[in-house]
């Protein structure tokens, strides 16, 4: 198995996907990894309420900053206080592939793969995150790790 020291875990912010966030603090915890918790805002162009926008920065700095909040009350929700947090607003897998490249994570934890998630980085899926059960693939790496905590 590999030393991670960068893990990144891709979440919505919805009551499901703080299964990630915590599966994403134990593995960093185990490993003594950093830990960064992403969360991407797709635009909206029905959010617009019939009035003109303030302007494309004026959007973006608005939704992220409002995602950033919700991802710190998250985060301390559950006792992560040494995770970085980070907030894109723009097309999910453009903005993904910014901050992959600037974070440079050796492991991206998601629920699901939209597509965009492959990389240079291991992937590990946690499969339904709702039902807290991982992927196939997630429970094989779970399972591996588990048994050299435990020796």
């Amino acid at each position: 198995m590999r030393d991670y020291r960068s893990i990144l875990a891709l979440v919505d912010l919805d009551d499901a996907e703080a299964v990630v966030a915590r599966r994403a603090l134990r593995l960093a915890r185990l490993g003594g990894a950093d830990l960064t918790l992403l969360h991407l805002i797709a635009p909206d162009p029905g959010l617009d309420g019939g009035y003109p926008p303030p302007g494309r920065q004026a959007e973006r700095l608005g939704f992220e900053a409002g995602g950033h909040r919700r991802l710190a009350y998250l985060a301390a929700r559950i006792g992560a206080a040494e995770a970085r947090l980070h907030v894109c607003y723009g097309q999910p897998a453009r903005e993904f592939e910014t901050c992959v490249a600037e974070l440079a994570p050796d492991l991206v934890i998601a629920a699901r793969d939209p597509g965009y998630l492959a990389g240079r980085h291991d992937l590990l899926l946690l499969g339904s995150a709702g039902a807290g059960r991982p992927s196939r693939r997630g429970l094989a790496w779970l399972g591996a790790l588990a048994g050299l905590a435990h020796a």
